[in-house]
């Protein structure tokens, strides 16, 4: 069953992956190891975010993924949606994450661990709306922006969440943060 309503995007990643994997449950276990081993770099310094720019981002992704799909790293040229939620259209991804990414470089220092909780969960919510790729976007996010909380001096206790309440907040905040904001506010702490 597709995670993506339109596009027939499991479809397009069966044929247009790396290995010739050509079953689904093959291909999200060869994606699951891949990301464990490159995010596994991340972690111990092998790779590092260079910095907080949508080269950065798009850069970030391409190591994730450069070993399953040929489109690591490029914005999708497809429109997706899951659910009811319809993401960015994909001729406007330049301009919308040029505008979320400049808005990342003129940030303001996060004097507290509310002010930490509430632009996160703006960024958050806005990066998961723009979901530039066809595959790959929370765990990508999540990476990106757990740094980027780590340079505002806040470690993000991603694995603290609840997944269920995490999932729901994250549907809430395409109109309404304010859950997703209470909910990162238990998992930030100051460094």
């Amino acid at each position: 069953m597709s995670k993506y309503n339109k596009g027939n995007n499991d479809e397009y990643l069966l044929q247009n992956n790396l290995l010739g994997v050509s079953n689904q449950d093959d291909l999200t276990q060869a994606e699951a190891l891949s990301f464990f081993v490159r995010n596994a770099e991340i972690e111990k310094g092998i790779y590092t975010i260079k910095g907080f720019s949508k080269r950065d981002f798009m850069a970030i992704h391409h190591h994730l993924f450069q070993d399953i799909y040929p489109f690591a790293g490029k914005f999708r040229d497809v429109n997706l949606s899951k659910g009811a939620t319809v993401f960015c259209q994909f001729q406007f991804l330049d301009a919308y994450a040029d505008s979320l990414f400049n808005q990342l470089k003129i940030e303001g220092n996060w004097e507290t661990g509310e002010i930490a909780a509430k632009r996160l969960a703006y960024f958050k919510a806005e990066l998961n709306m723009l979901h530039p790729f066809r595959e790959g976007n929370g765990r990508t996010i999540r990476i990106f922006l757990a740094a980027y909380v780590k340079e505002k001096g806040y470690m993000w206790r991603y694995e603290n969440m609840d997944t269920q309440v995490y999932l729901e907040a994250m549907i809430k905040s395409k109109q309404d943060e304010s859950d997703l904001e209470k909910l990162l506010l238990t998992v930030l702490e100051p460094l």
